[in-house]
């Protein structure tokens, strides 16, 4: 039987009914993941030991040994399904000797995915990581459908162009600010996967193995939607977004920036377009453009000056602009090799306000499943978000485009 340990020292047992396949369904509910969801059940956990979720999750034998000088070893996916698993508290016998009903078969699931997320964790290199540096917010709705509020703020009486106005005593404030929305209905896809174990596989691999393998798959998944969500917001998706963010060239904010070469008056008057509305956070494109926007013409520091010579160089700080020297570059793969940026292009972003992340946590899934006939095991994940513009088509002002002509 599974069991925690309190905060009075005390082990308490959990009965597998607790344990069972509702858990997920009331996680859902909750919209809590299931390990947040068991933190919340059995709250008066020993912190000292670990959550209410890894101290469950060790007792059935779901965590990775690692080295250790009491000869434990990680667990087979076999002994994990079959309940043979988990380790005996005592004045407690181990429920095991049934293929059903299991705890440590019902948590398989739930200690996975916490196993996977601990590893993604370690990585913060990804694209994906990158890109989640980049969404200003983040939504959870409970169905595949939801409404986006669009509101307009360039519009006549809209938040920027509103003025505050003189008002006579014992007189209301005129009304010249309101805020209106056109709703748009979207929805959002569900994405899902399997694994299926062999019957000589589940003897063979172990929980740690499994979860290193799902890490590698979800660094990939992750690495190829990160490219896609770049590519809709810049240049549109009929499902969630309506048209590309338009493109300013090189050439029309320095006469000079020609022949595909770009020049630092250009670069500088690119990231301080609309600098009242937006800061200018990241930056994208591959390697060749992250080089011409780096050796651009007319840098500050590229010109040797003679030591020997009297030297005479005020240096002017602009007080009330808020762009440039702390940019982030997030340099992707090229075009040709599926990256979401064109050649000789920047993507800009506003982190702040730019982009919105929802997600489906109805769609969030995951089970089991025995294929008595193929003599096999069987678990789906699924999952449901979308990335899309958080002020839609009726302010591009977060998002910018520059083309070095």
């Amino acid at each position: 039987m599974a069991f925690y340990q309190d905060t009075a020292g005390v082990i308490q047992h959990v009965a597998p009914e607790r344990l069972g396949a509702e858990m997920y369904q009331n996680a859902q509910r909750a919209n809590l993941s299931v390990a947040a969801y068991i933190n919340r059940e059995f709250s008066d956990f020993d912190a000292k030991l670990g959550t209410a979720a890894q101290q469950l999750f060790a007792s059935e034998g779901l965590s990775v040994a690692g080295d250790n000088a009491f000869g434990l070893r990680d667990k087979t996916v076999a002994e994990i399904l079959d309940g043979s698993s988990g380790f005996e508290a005592a004045g407690n016998a181990r429920d095991s000797g049934t293929p059903f009903g299991s705890a440590s078969r019902t948590l398989f699931p739930a200690a996975l995915i916490q196993l996977v997320e601990d590893k993604m964790m370690k990585d913060r290199t990804t694209d994906g990581n990158v890109f989640n540096g980049m969404v200003g917010q983040e939504l959870s709705i409970a169905n595949e459908n939801f409404e986006q509020p669009v509101i307009s703020y360039g519009t006549l009486n809209g938040p920027e162009q509103a003025r505050a106005q003189r008002i006579a005593q014992f007189a209301e404030a005129p009304t010249i600010m309101r805020f209106g929305t056109s709703d748009r209905i979207r929805k959002l896809p569900t994405y899902g996967i399997q694994l299926e174990f062999s019957q000589q596989a589940l003897r063979a691999s172990t929980l740690d193995m499994v979860a290193l393998t799902m890490g590698r798959y979800l660094e990939v998944e992750k690495d190829g939607r990160v490219y896609q969500y770049i590519a809709d917001l810049f240049t549109g998706n009929g499902d969630l977004i309506v048209g590309a963010v338009s493109a300013v060239t090189s050439t029309s904010l320095d006469a000079a920036a020609t022949g595909g070469v770009l020049t630092h008056k250009a670069w500088v008057k690119f990231l301080a377009r609309n600098r009242k509305f937006r800061t200018i956070t990241h930056v994208m494109g591959d390697i060749d453009t992250y080089l011409k926007v780096e050796g651009r013409t007319g840098r500050p520091g590229t010109t040797n000056y003679d030591p020997t010579l009297a030297r005479i160089d005020p240096q002017a700080r602009a007080a009330n602009v808020g762009f440039g020297n702390d940019v982030v570059w997030f340099i992707t793969d090229a075009a040709t090799d599926g990256g979401p940026v064109p050649a000789n292009t920047v993507y800009a972003v506003d982190s702040r306000h730019a982009i919105t992340r929802v997600q489906n946590v109805s769609a969030n899934y995951t089970a089991s499943e025995a294929f008595v006939l193929r003599r096999s095991e069987a678990m789906t994940m699924q999952w449901s978000e979308e990335c899309y513009r958080s002020f839609g088509d009726s302010d591009l002002k977060p998002f910018d485009v520059l083309t070095i002509s």
